[in-house]
């Protein structure tokens, strides 16, 4: 056997060996780890349609409650739980939060009357 067979039978051997390496490390190589974007509530307000006798805000807490710090959360308005701040008058719900604290911000917007409405947000779901 020749001499350039052999260095060419080693070459082969080599590049099969190390071709082989580097598809092993691929399939063993981990998963990418999904990106998990957490709800800020940073403004919430029911009832800005009723004029100026309403705060701007007013729902912030009872929103950031429920959400903040949640990839999505599921909240159903209940003037019960905020309050009335317009009696007699068919109150709006909308809300500005952000995922992760990343801007810009995202809005929400329920018509009135809001109350008994459920409200979606999701930080995972492209906006």
């Amino acid at each position: 056997m020749s001499l350039a067979i052999k260095i060419v039978g080693a070459v082969a051997l080599a590049l099969g060996s190390f071709l082989a390496t580097l598809a092993a490390l691929d399939y063993f190589r981990a998963a990418p780890v999904p990106v998990i974007r957490l709800i800020k509530i940073e403004e919430a307000t029911y009832g800005s349609n009723c004029g100026r006798r309403v705060g701007v805000g007013n729902a912030t807490q009872f929103l950031a409650k429920a959400c903040d710090g949640h990839p999505s959360c599921k909240v159903l308005i209940s003037v019960q739980e905020i309050g009335d701040p317009a009696q007699g008058c068919s109150k709006d719900f909308h809300t500005r939060f952000s995922c992760d604290g990343q801007q810009p911000a995202h809005f929400k917007y329920l018509k009135g009357e809001a109350n008994g409405e459920a409200l979606s947000l999701d930080c995972q779901e492209p906006h």
